[in-house]
């Protein structure tokens, strides 16, 4: 019985989120897009508050002295404001009028990708959560590419099945990094028919990371790209997305990352590693307001979690405790 009840639950919530969904596609439609990007720039802040000490904490640890307090404040400011319209892009684009968003983005340097996938291998497109990352995969595909994004689903089923409805709805082709068996089967299968898989890759990799120098500091990276191009022989380019002021968004395709095979395989992991690594970085220096910065990219260290690179938690609740302790003695 229990079960019973929660699978209906589930199936409950399940609708209701897509339920949501759908309103709030439809409430973005009915704004427009001018409109929406407009309140992009007012919510991200307001919204987004508590990210700023993160974000503050991520520009100060990256750049050190070579950074000022104003400077960081206008970066993080813009943080949240792109981030807060990538979403509602997103939702404009699962909406009934993508064709305002898609008539805004151009696209450099599809000879290099054409190029790759000359070779017959595949291509491992590598890229970061720079500008509205997301659109990446709506546009290569809507231009005929087979091209399909790995994804970390989220642990809670309801919000799992919301994201996989607005996927569907965005025509964003996408398969799941878990279970891992499963996902290498479909890494295996796209690049063998010659298609594009895109992995980010520029996240804090909690285990069996390759420690390899971002921004001046060792950080633990995926090894996944490094690892399937030297299994696969699927070329590995590097691929962004940056938005500009007035919104418009550019696609930029790289040229192929070569690197030379040797006996040694983790050597060369590490070198292919550290290799797009590099290229991540320096399209985040154009332009340091396009990345996250949320994410605690230097965290995990070979000797350990670095209680440095981790914003210390402000223990709100402590404190209080205190003060009422003292209050009521």
């Amino acid at each position: 019985m229990k079960k019973a009840q929660d699978s209906l639950l589930m199936r409950a919530g399940k609708a209701l989120g897509a339920a949501g969904l759908e309103v709030i596609i439809w409430f973005v439609s009915r704004l427009g897009y001018d409109r929406s990007m407009t309140l992009g720039d007012i919510a991200g802040d307001f919204i987004l508050r508590r990210q700023r000490r993160r974000i503050d904490h991520n520009l100060l640890f990256a750049l050190g002295q070579d950074s000022t307090e104003a400077a960081r404040s206008e970066i993080a400011g813009r943080v949240l404001q792109y981030f807060t319209k990538n979403w509602l892009e997103l939702f404009f684009y699962a909406g009934a009028k993508k064709q305002d968003v898609r008539a805004r983005i151009t696209i450099e340097g599809l000879d290099h990708l054409d190029r790759a996938l000359a070779k017959g291998k595949g291509v491992i497109a590598v890229s970061g959560h720079i500008g509205n990352y997301g659109l990446l995969g709506t546009q290569l595909t809507e231009r005929g590419y087979d091209f399909t994004v790995a994804i970390r689903e989220p642990k809670n089923p309801i919000i799992a099945s919301i994201y996989e409805k607005g996927r569907g709805m965005m025509g964003l082709r996408t398969f799941s990094t878990i279970p891992e068996r499963q996902f290498f089967k479909n890494t295996i299968k796209a690049l063998s028919r010659n298609g594009v898989l895109c992995l980010i890759a520029d996240e804090n990799k909690r285990t069996g990371g390759v420690f390899v120098d971002f921004f001046g500091r060792p950080a633990s990276t995926p090894p996944g790209p490094a690892a399937l191009a030297l299994r696969t022989g699927a070329a590995l380019v590097p691929i962004f997305i940056t938005r500009a002021s007035d919104n418009s968004q550019h696609i930029t395709i790289l040229q192929e990352i070569i690197w030379q095979k040797t006996d040694d395989t983790a050597a060369d992991v590490r070198t292919i590693t550290q290799l797009f690594t590099a290229v991540i970085e320096q399209r985040i220096r154009l332009d340091l307001a396009q990345w996250m910065w949320t994410n605690f990219r230097w965290r995990t260290q070979s000797d350990g979690p670095s209680n440095e690179a981790k914003l210390k938690k402000i223990q709100h609740v402590k404190r209080l405790k205190k003060k009422l302790r003292h209050v009521f003695k």
